[in-house]
């Protein structure tokens, strides 16, 4: 009886295995494992919060946070996976090795139990995210205003005020040590008067490139920032040159040409509405006392009255051609009739015979020395010293038209008699 019933058991036993090895031949062949792939599944970093707590930042070598999986399951659920249903982390408190590589994970997180059953392996196309670690610094930098497009015709932009000039930022220390601007630059199209406008402020490196603030942190990162712009009306004006002192001693300014010889300038229309013309001063040309043909460029800009400036660079330098070249000079000799003598005591007279006569040099260019004629230069002597007949020798005051010079000082010498009654 003992042996039936154990030759029993062995025979329930038996026919459990093989129900159990037939059950696996049968879900084989009907539902094998089967492969799906998952490409570029983001990896997250958790815990890196420990590194801020030590004073560093860290920064992912470009392209080590993505891995691509391979799930191996059921072809029952196979088809039904999607990469959401996965999530992979890099956890820096756990699994950060030497400092620069921190151990992938990945999970099923899509919730169903028997698909995540169903599930054999995951195979992932790397197991690190490279990082660098290094310190945290902060700075701060002032930010730049620009701008895009113009505003509304007849119109220039003004000024241009960001609704606060200096940003700090936190970051790895390499990182913060490339920014060399911070830009908040806004769109104007068609503004007049005053506006506000808002960007997103742009870091730039050395290059003069944008660069990716993704290990940066500012205040205003992806944040509307606000620019106040202004406008100012314009005007188009001449432009004339003060050349009295063009020309250095002994010479004169035979010729003179500049381009352009008007300029538009902007500014408040209070301020702009009495400028007809802009008037450079002396001191402008020729400061080096060069002769000859002279060219020189003049930033007129450094000129202009309070409140008004030139909108456009290319028109705040004006090219000024000069002709500089000797004087010569000519002798003019004046007899007592065409010298006028003032304040002659009463009682005395000139007598013009016993009187000397007075010669000078009169300086100025070629062609004005030949239009300059004896009439338009006046001699004058004062005798009001004179207060008895006799010989006196006086200074001779001599008034010749501009561009001209006399650098003599000459005397003349005259007698005074008594006048007959």
């Amino acid at each position: 009886m003992k042996t039936k019933l154990l030759n029993n058991l062995l025979l329930k036993l038996l026919s459990v295995a093989a129900a159990m090895v037939l059950w696996l031949i049968v879900v084989n062949i009907d539902d094998p494992i089967t492969d799906v792939s998952f490409r570029n599944i983001k990896v997250d970093i958790v815990n890196a919060d420990i590194l801020a707590d030590q004073g560093q930042v860290y920064r992912v070598v470009e392209g080590t946070d993505t891995v691509d999986l391979t799930v191996y399951a059921r072809t029952s659920v196979a088809g039904r996976l999607q990469a959401s249903d996965f999530r992979a982390t890099a956890d820096v408190q756990k699994d950060l090795r030497y400092d620069s590589m921190v151990s992938i994970s990945v999970s099923y997180v899509g919730g169903n139990a028997r698909t995540e059953d169903a599930i054999e392996r995951i195979d992932q196309s790397r197991s690190n995210v490279l990082v660098s670690i290094e310190e945290s610094v902060t700075e701060q930098f002032k930010v730049t205003t620009r701008y895009t497009n113009e505003p509304s015709d007849g119109l220039e932009v003004g000024t241009l005020t960001p609704e606060q000039t200096v940003v700090e930022i936190t970051g790895p220390k390499s990182t913060v040590d490339e920014i060399r601007e911070v830009v908040a630059e806004v769109n104007i199209a068609g503004i007049t008067g005053t506006a506000v406008r808002t960007c997103t402020l742009k870091l730039i490196d050395g290059n003069g490139d944008e660069m990716d603030d993704t290990y940066l942190e500012y205040a205003e990162k992806d944040q509307p920032f606000q620019v106040t712009v202004t406008t100012l009306n314009t005007k188009e004006v001449g432009i004339s040159f003060d050349v009295s002192q063009a020309a250095p001693e002994g010479y004169g300014l035979s010729a003179i040409s500049y381009t352009p010889q008007t300029v538009t300038i902007a500014g408040e229309q209070s301020n702009i509405r009495p400028i007809l013309n802009l008037d450079i001063p002396a001191e402008a040309l020729n400061p080096d006392g060069q002769t000859g043909s002279v060219e020189q460029t003049v930033d007129i800009s450094q000129y202009l009255p309070d409140g008004i400036r030139i909108p456009d660079e290319n028109e705040r330098e004006i090219v000024v051609r000069m002709e500089i070249i000797p004087y010569e000079t000519t002798s003019y000799t004046f007899v007592p009739g065409q010298i006028h003598f003032a304040n002659i005591q009463e009682g005395l007279e000139l007598d013009a015979e016993d009187s000397g006569d007075v010669t000078i040099q009169v300086s100025g260019l070629p062609a004005d020395l030949a239009a300059l004629t004896q009439d338009s230069i006046q001699l004058t002597a004062d005798l009001a010293d004179c207060t008895r007949a006799g010989s006196y020798t006086v200074p001779v005051t001599v008034t010749i038209p501009d561009g001209y010079t006399c650098s003599d000082t000459p005397e003349i010498t005259v007698r005074l008699v008594r006048t007959e009654e």
